[in-house]
This record gives structure tokens, C-alpha cells and sequence, in this order.
């Protein structure tokens, strides 16, 4: 038997509520409230320039790094970047890992990027890319200063 759109538009109330019905039925605990840090606070990313001389500085160590933004595109995906400068011999952070995907663009020096235990060297120029949930860290092997740009891709809260 066929089905005009009329006699289908007929049964979408009758489905509307036994949707309902059922929701009534089965108890969902509330949906936690959004995080300070969610995606759904983060502003919009809007067209910008970030001039490397004038981020701030924070130092760790002997390392440095330079925060540019923390944003959203206008679909709602989550992008973050950052700038690392890494003195020989020094590594950028212990092994971790999360859900958002990350690339690793170098700009001065080499940098050893190790992920889930292969290591990769990267000159300036190379880019490498870390997947989801990838066990990684990254250590300065040359013998000058390194310096790399982070972008992170995603988020870590769904």
C-alpha cells in the first residue's frame, strides 16, 4: 500500500505523542549544566591578525609559550592555538593524550614529536598531525631554541 504525504502528515501527531508518552515514562536525570570552559561559551571566531611580537609570554622552565586563541568557528567547532618555543634537551609536557585532534607546525629548530611510542623528527616547515586520543609529547633534539605552533582541533568534553 502507498502513502500520499497527506496520510502521512496525519500519523505525525499521533507519533508526537506516543514520543511524548514515553519520555514521560522513562526518567532522564537532568543534562548537566554547560561547563565554564564549553564550547557553547566560547566566542565566535571573527577575522584577526595575531602578531607573534606582541602575545604574551608565559615562561615555564626555560620553555616559553604563547597563547593566541581559544574560539569557535561559526559551526560551533572548537579550535585553539598556542606557539612553543623549547630549549635544547627539554621536552614540551609529559606523554598525554585527548580526545581532540592537534598538529604540530615547526618553526625554528628540531623537534622529536613521539606519538604512541614512534617518534618523529620535524624541521622547520614540517607539520605533524596527532589523532584522537593518541599518547604524545614532543623534546627539542637539535641544539638551538625549537619553535613550534599548536592547533587544536575539536573538544574534549563530549
Amino acid at each position: 500500500m502507498k502513502y500520499s504525504r497527506r496520510d502521512l502528515r496525519m500519523l505525525l501527531p499521533a507519533l508526537a505523542a506516543a514520543a511524548t508518552a514515553s519520555a514521560q515514562r522513562t526518567e532522564q536525570p537532568p543534562a548537566p549544566a554547560a561547563a565554564d570552559n564549553s564550547v557553547e561559551k566560547l566566542p565566535v571566531m571573527k577575522t584577526k591578525a595575531y602578531r607573534y611580537n606582541e602575545l604574551p609570554v608565559a615562561t615555564n622552565g626555560q620553555n616559553k609559550q604563547r597563547r593566541m586563541f581559544t574560539a569557535k568557528t561559526h559551526t560551533g567547532f572548537k579550535m585553539e592555538s598556542h606557539q612553543s618555543d623549547i630549549a635544547p634537551g627539554e621536552v614540551n609536557h609529559p606523554p598525554h593524550q585527548h580526545l581532540r585532534e592537534e598538529m604540530m607546525l615547526v618553526r625554528i629548530g628540531t623537534m622529536e614529536l613521539t606519538i604512541n611510542g614512534t617518534p618523529y623528527r620535524l624541521g622547520p616547515g614540517d607539520v605533524g598531525v596527532i589523532g584522537s586520543n593518541e599518547m604524545h609529547n614532543a623534546k627539542n633534539v637539535g641544539t638551538t631554541r625549537a619553535e613550534y605552533f599548536i592547533v587544536n582541533i575539536g573538544r574534549d568534553d563530549v
